[in-house]
């Protein structure tokens, strides 16, 4: 397994390329599913998990599960295989109950607890617990809490920093402005800044016009090549199967016209090289999707052709019911995408 490394005032972090998103173990999958998906996952190299404190709360009606559940999963894990100063976790705060007898939304009203300073530092309190962690790799504000000044929500995180209970913090489902004016501020003030940036991302681009709360958009490309301390973490890169299950449908907000076509793209050179869709797009985030503003396709006459190619730091979130599913997704490490292919992925 390769690695990388996240960034934020003076530290450098270094986790493994590919990160196992959590989500579904200890909740959707049983003890004995998640244990063989996260052994596998650590026998070949990984050492980055992402989970929050809220997987569980989705499914307490359906499944019986609770917030937490995912958390106390891989918390289990770490004590059982002893690993806990080997492995990287990511967690989040932000989206859990705020009265726990209403049903969380996405939509409005969502119930969401948000980012005050004393949700952050109770939730990590807990979170902490529950992983048998004295301190978190990453640590992200789950969806962004608009009735805040940005600032304050920095200035929360970077505490965290400061007190040695969070390497690198971030921020998710996050406006890039927000992102933008949170991480001025921090570098303004000598303060550890927001280091990640987990957003959703595939091999789609999102409706002109769409909400960039929660989707990466070329522009937010633009900004994130922009930052060699920032590191997009993509979440959804798979669509949930959706890449190679022709039967089902491209979700929101990438349900237009070219959205087909860029299936059809990532499956022909999947067929060029031998490998799956899925692979071809975990892949892509690996090498960091290249900034439109310095690459024109097609117009070598231009000036901004020739400028040296920036690309944003990627970090793919996927997630896996099996350990066939889990090794398809290793299998995007060593896959090369040719310049050809790059290129034509590139493009918006």
């Amino acid at each position: 397994m390769k690695t990388r490394y996240l960034h934020s005032a003076d530290t450098r972090l270094e986790v493994s390329a590919l990160c196992l998103g959590v989500m579904f173990l200890g909740v959707r999958e049983d003890e004995r599913t998640s244990y063989e998906i996260l052994d596998r996952f650590y026998e070949q190299g990984g050492r980055f998990f992402d989970t929050s404190n809220n997987y569980g709360g989705w499914t307490e009606d359906t499944l019986g599960t609770r917030s937490g559940d995912s958390e106390r999963l891989l918390g289990r894990w770490i004590a059982s295989r002893k690993v806990a100063d080997e492995v990287v976790v990511s967690t989040k705060c932000g989206a859990g109950k705020r009265d726990p007898g209403r049903p969380l939304s996405i939509e409005p009203p969502t119930n969401y607890e948000g980012l005050g300073p004393e949700v952050v530092r109770t939730q990590l309190t807990g979170s902490l617990q529950r992983l048998g962690l004295d301190r978190v790799g990453v640590y992200l504000g789950h969806v962004d809490d608009r009735d805040r000044d940005i600032t304050e929500i920095a200035d929360t995180f970077s505490a965290l920093v400061d007190e040695g209970l969070v390497a690198i913090p971030g921020l998710s489902n996050t406006a890039t402005w927000r992102l933008a004016v949170a991480r001025q501020h921090s570098r303004a003030a000598g303060r550890a800044g927001f280091g990640a940036w987990q957003q959703k991302h595939s091999v789609y681009w999102p409706t002109p016009g769409t909400d960039e709360a929660t989707v990466i958009t070329p522009e937010a490309v633009d900004y994130a090549a922009d930052q060699p301390d920032l590191t997009i973490l993509s979440y959804s890169p798979q669509q949930g199967g959706q890449l190679v299950r022709p039967w089902m449908p491209i979700y929101e907000p990438y349900d237009h016209p070219d959205s087909e076509r860029r299936l059809r793209l990532a499956h022909r050179i999947a067929h060029e090289l031998g490998a799956t869709a899925n692979q071809v797009v975990l892949a892509w985030h690996l090498a960091g999707v290249r900034s439109t503003l310095h690459y024109v396709p097609g117009s070598s006459q231009d000036a901004k052709a020739d400028l040296p190619a920036r690309r944003a730091a990627m970090i793919p979130v996927f997630s896996a019911s099996s350990v066939a599913q889990l090794d398809e997704a290793l299998g995007a490490v060593d896959l090369k995408l040719g310049d050809e292919h790059l290129a034509a992925l590139d493009t918006p």
